[in-house]
């Protein structure tokens, strides 16, 4: 598949059991009804939930309206290689707020 193999496959029945675990350090800043996650990430390492959102096959809007120009930067390029690797999508919705979608999901 994609760049990301190399850190393991999930089967199905995986993603459904750590759908939990990937939502735990997001409950405050993000939505979880529906296949449409939203994130406001703070640092670095908040991209890691956020790639396993996309790998789980979910739609992530990520705000960075919160960070400094340099993090947001760096945090938007992360995220669209990942979905790039995972060949999917991603939009602007508006200024500073990004829909990163999986394979198979088209915005018009």
């Amino acid at each position: 598949m994609g760049l990301f193999d190399l850190f393991g496959k999930e089967t199905k029945s995986d993603r459904i059991s750590n759908r939990n675990s990937v939502d735990a350090p997001f409950q405050n800043d993000m939505q979880k009804k529906g296949p449409v996650s939203v994130f406001s990430p703070t640092s670095y390492k908040d991209v890691e939930v956020i790639i396993d959102c996309l790998k789980a096959n979910k739609t992530a809007i990520v705000h960075l309206t919160q960070l400094k120009t340099e993090t947001a930067i760096r945090i938007l390029d992360m995220l669209s290689g990942a979905v790039y690797a995972l060949n999917g999508g991603v939009y602007e919705m508006e200024k500073n707020i990004f829909m990163f979608s999986p394979s198979g999901v088209e915005i018009y």
